[in-house]
């Protein structure tokens, strides 16, 4: 289950792909709305260009959210000394062009500029962040207040959950990232493989296959999606 503010979601079981570990039996995945379906042969190149990792979930993290970790400071003899440590530098803002959307370029999702900051900004490479957005595309086109069959948001939460869809993009939008970080731990084995991705498409299809895990992976699309988004913001 996921979990944000309290708020525990349930996900069906999907269809894994048949190279995947036996943590597949396991995953509550998504039962999304696919948009366009994908071409058989595109799923077949895809894969072979891959290695499977090491089964085995996660034990530090899972979809119901990281507990709080607590810190002492032991107590001293002599006068505290106070130390401070430089804060991390927020990753610069990237420069994209073009519009997303149904009237924008290509296969550019909306809002993939906020979409790509935010996971920068979270620890993400540009290229897992790109293949991330273009995963996006294929289940929402970018729009947080998309709406399908029994669920919706960015990456069609099924069942949606209440205080996703509100009718407020922008606090929908930060709200459903925010969400997307917490998923994302409880596969926390995969993100080093992500973050390792040399290539928009390579990036996209992991996160289609050991994050997202669709039951119409429309692999074509995810990776199209991501290409786009790597093309308009400079990444390579």
């Amino acid at each position: 289950m996921l979990a944000l503010g309290g708020l525990f979601i349930s996900h069906r079981a999907q269809p894994q792909p048949t190279h995947l570990d036996p943590v597949a039996h396991t995953v509550a995945s998504y039962n999304m709305s696919a948009l366009v379906a994908g071409g058989g042969s595109a799923e077949v190149a895809a894969r072979a260009r891959l290695t499977a990792p090491a089964a085995g979930r996660s034990s530090a993290a899972s979809k119901t959210g990281q507990a709080a970790h607590h810190s002492t400071t032991p107590a001293s003899s002599s006068k505290p000394t106070a130390t401070h440590s430089a804060a991390p530098s927020p990753a610069p803002k990237l420069a994209c062009s073009g519009a997303g959307g149904a009237g924008g370029t290509g296969m550019l999702p909306d809002n993939y500029v906020a979409i790509v900051n935010f996971l920068v900004a979270h620890g993400y490479t540009k290229l897992a962040a790109v293949g991330v957005a273009g995963n996006i595309y294929q289940e929402s086109k970018g729009n947080p207040e998309s709406v399908g069959s029994g669920g919706g948001g960015l990456i069609g939460w099924t069942p949606l959950p209440a205080g996703f869809v509100t009718g407020n993009t922008a606090a929908d939008l930060q709200t459903q990232l925010a969400a997307l970080l917490t998923y994302n731990k409880g596969w926390a084995q995969y993100v080093p493989m992500l973050n390792a991705a040399k290539t928009p498409t390579d990036a996209a299809y992991i996160y289609m296959t050991y994050f997202e895990r669709p039951g119409l992976p429309a692999a074509a699309n995810r990776e199209g999606a991501a290409v786009a988004v790597a093309q308009a913001c400079g990444i390579s």
